[in-house]
């Protein structure tokens, strides 16, 4: 399990590491680096309750760049919960800084593998703040 548990851990801090470039509008404004990590079927649950699709993803990432330029965020506490054919479920902390505003939330996410085996793509978010 030490395999997928560093290749969960390395998805989950990657993933942010370009989000928060996106965020801040920094590097490339092409989509697609991010785009590319998340399977068609995927769905979120934000921490608030609202569902975003892919489609949805798509969309509104565009105008999502450069749009908090402070933006820090930081991944711990990473866990695989189960290993199944095809994908894994795992568990995370997130938490968000921007300037003197932070939170943080707990998020259960699955993934599936690529069809070659090599990559593991988002299918699943689910995100809940933490009390």
């Amino acid at each position: 399990m030490t395999d997928i548990a560093d290749a969960v851990t390395k998805e989950i801090v990657e993933l942010h590491r370009l989000l928060q470039a996106w965020f801040c509008g920094e590097g490339t404004n092409d989509p697609e680096v991010i785009l590319e990590r998340f399977d068609p079927g995927y769905m979120m649950v934000g921490a608030a309750g609202r569902v975003v699709s892919y489609e949805d993803f798509r969309k509104i990432l565009p105008a999502l760049h450069g749009s908090r330029p402070t933006l820090v965020m930081q991944i711990s506490d990473v866990r695989v919960c189960h290993a199944f054919e095809g994908g894994v479920l795992a568990f995370y902390r997130e938490v968000q800084t921007t300037g003197e505003s932070r939170n943080a939330r707990w998020s259960s996410v699955m993934f599936l593998f690529s069809e070659d085996g090599q990559a593991l793509r988002w299918r699943h978010l689910h995100e809940t703040f933490v009390a």
